[in-house]
């Protein structure tokens, strides 16, 4: 299991370094915005001093947007720790619809830049698998940093876990310019992680959507 990891490379350093920066970029934008609601209540207070009468109802909107990013900030840090946890074993029991929801959340940020909206469908059952956490989640990452790529702005990319006899699989759906770009625009080292996990990546052209096989 430890030679897994000779195939991540400079790909999963790359993977490390993106969601880490990510995370930071979202949790410095709660903290802009706690800052500026913490400026609005010592606003507030001065004119309270000076005998200003103050309306309830703004009061209570500062409140609840201080309520509404800490809860952000704690989804975050929430997602945050699963990724960091999820080096831990080189080999574990892994829910793929739960491995895919924390992967669509720590892309959000990329995907929004990119006007795209990211969606999940759960499964008929629960599919899962044997893998290696990291590499799973950099293979999708990386598979969704294609997708990405090859979808127009405004367009909702929607991923959907499904589970035969013989494998494990995860359609991505709505790329537009999936037949322009594949496979010329899949991102580097995507080749020798799916190799290590056992997978394939296939395009269904019709349907304009990305299947990858996992074993």
């Amino acid at each position: 299991m430890q030679k897994q990891y000779d195939s991540i490379g400079e790909s999963g350093l790359q993977f490390f370094g993106k969601v880490s920066a990510s995370i930071s970029h979202e949790l410095k934008n709660v903290l802009a915005i706690i800052n500026e609601n913490a400026g609005l209540l010592e606003d507030l207070t001065f004119a309270a001093q000076r005998g200003k009468a103050i309306d309830p109802e703004r009061l209570n909107r500062t409140a609840q947007n201080f309520l509404k990013q800490i809860h952000r900030a704690d989804e975050i840090l929430k997602n945050m720790s699963r990724f960091a946890h999820s080096i831990d074993q080189f080999n574990a029991q892994v829910d793929l619809q739960e491995l895919a929801e924390l992967v669509v959340n720590l892309a959000r940020r990329p995907a929004a830049m990119r006007k795209i909206s990211l969606a999940m469908n759960a499964p008929v059952e629960p599919v899962n698998l044997a893998t290696n956490p990291f590499l799973l989640e950099n293979f999708l990452w990386l598979c969704l940093e294609f997708a990405l790529s090859a979808t127009s702005a405004g367009l909702t990319l929607t991923l959907i876990p499904e589970k035969s006899a013989s494998e494990a699989c995860l359609r991505i759906t709505g790329i537009d310019r999936l037949a322009e770009a594949f496979p010329a625009q899949m991102p580097a080292g995507h080749e020798d992680i799916a190799a290590a996990l056992g997978a394939r990546v296939e395009p269904d052209l019709a349907a304009n959507t990305l299947v990858l096989h996992l074993a």
